[in-house]
């Protein structure tokens, strides 16, 4: 058997030494596929890498709101009364209005009543404790305009529906439960924010919720103060900038849980489940960014596929052609051998060597070239802006060179051993 194998490794070499420029071009050619195909294999390396560290970094930032909670979704259409007009001019106005309303899209029209500014003052100071009437500096009922309430078919599709509503003409300004809770307390002193007892229960009250969802890291839920936050933000402003905020509350940015996930697959219905909790404010995320690296590392994947086919097609063609000049040159020979009752694998064995042998040198340059190419980008990127290599972060060579190596000689050596074998196998039929 070692008989064999080294001599299929001598004559293999010899092999290589008689077809000359063949055989180089074969290698060049070789070479340039397995290194293009390392340059895909290095970039699904580096977006996997950094797909898994945004994944490790990834964080939901979970705001606490400090307003009242309403429990009330209707939404209020104010029309301002004109004491110019007459009530049966006013009454026409109305009319009118409330016509333009029934026919904006998603509005409930069942649901459309008119409310005076009186009635709608006494259902507000209706859902106030004794002490906060007590407080209540009520105004006029000139201060407070008629409305209309209604509810909508699609509360999704919100935003558009209030701003189609604004747009009517005759109307003063439109709110939903939650700021018309706010303008009727504004109008008589009353805070809109709980207090700070009552905050504290709430903020507690959330974490205990977050820590019950499943897919929560329980261990990594942290806080972020917005005052801190917003005092840090500042600090990075040039005097210039910072008149810009002069005059603004120190609690203009909500305090904030830090959520780290178990499963970002989950990371939608989480993050549902999150907004869908009493008292946030809102749930800001990354998840958009992780969707454009997971498709772009889709889309590298795929034409790394069709790079490597080609290529590999290509150097299969080049190895085949080397192997077929040596068969050619000795084909008295195998058929000699093969009438005083030599083997196919016995003939086959220096042929497929060469092949093979052509296929690992090739991977061997492949990736002394891939090391030149990579470290020279890192040293460039290193060298660049700051901003810039700091945020590419890639993977040092040190790194995947192992992988890399691996798996140009396993592509290396399958091609040239099936480019080989094409080219022997029809001298075998003797």
């Amino acid at each position: 058997m070692f008989r064999a194998i080294r001599r299929a490794f001598t004559e293999g070499v010899s092999g290589m030494a008689k077809n000359g420029l063949m055989t180089v071009t074969s290698l060049l050619v070789v070479t340039a596929c397995i290194f293009v195909f390392g340059v895909f294999l290095m970039c699904i390396f580096n977006i996997n890498h950094m797909t898994s560290k945004m994944a490790n970094d990834y964080q939901v930032d979970v705001y606490v709101s400090r307003d009242i909670t309403v429990d009330d979704d209707s939404i209020s259409v104010f029309v301002p009364r004109d004491f110019s007009l007459d009530d049966a001019a006013y009454q026409e106005k109305l009319n009118s209005v409330e016509t333009l309303i029934m026919g904006v899209p998603n509005v409930d029209v069942s649901s459309i009543a008119f409310v005076s500014a009186k009635t709608k003052l006494e259902s507000f100071l209706a859902t106030l404790s004794d002490e906060e009437k007590n407080d209540y500096q009520v105004p006029s009922d000139g201060v407070i305009a008629d409305s209309f309430s209604l509810k909508l078919e699609d509360y999704d599709a919100k935003i558009e529906t209030l701003r189609h509503l604004g747009e009517i003409n005759g109307v003063q300004e439109v709110l939903d439960g939650k700021e018309t809770y706010a303008y009727f307390a504004s109008l008589g002193s009353l805070p809109t924010t709980v207090s700070t007892a009552r905050y504290d229960e709430i903020k507690e009250s959330i974490r205990a919720e977050i820590a019950k969802l499943d897919n929560v890291d329980t261990e990594d839920i942290g806080f972020i103060d917005g005052k801190e936050k917003f005092a840090s933000f500042k600090e990075g402003l040039s005097e210039e900038e910072l008149k810009d905020f002069e005059g603004l509350p120190e609690d203009l940015v909500p305090d904030a849980y830090t959520v780290k996930l178990k499963d970002l697959s989950l990371a939608d219905d989480t993050i549902a489940k999150l907004e869908a909790l009493p008292h946030v404010e809102s749930v800001e995320n990354s998840r958009d960014l992780i969707a454009v690296i997971d498709n772009l590392k889709d889309i590298v994947q795929k034409i790394s596929i069709w790079i490597i086919v080609a290529f590999a097609l290509v150097s299969l063609f080049i190895i085949s052609n080397t192997i077929k000049l040596t068969v050619h040159n000795r084909r008295k020979e195998i058929n000699i051998m093969k009438y005083v009752g030599a083997t196919d694998s016995y003939i086959r064995g220096p042929f497929i060597t060469e092949g093979i042998m052509i296929g690992l040198l090739s991977a061997v340059l492949a990736f002394f070239v891939s090391q030149w190419t990579y470290e020279g980008l890192m040293s460039a990127i290193s060298s660049s802006a700051s901003a810039i290599s700091a945020n590419i972060g890639l993977m040092k060579f040190s790194d995947i060179w192992a992988r890399l190596l691996g798996s140009y000689l396993v592509l290396g050596g399958v091609i040239g051993a099936f480019g080989s074998s094409i080219s022997v196998r029809r001298y075998l039929h003797v």
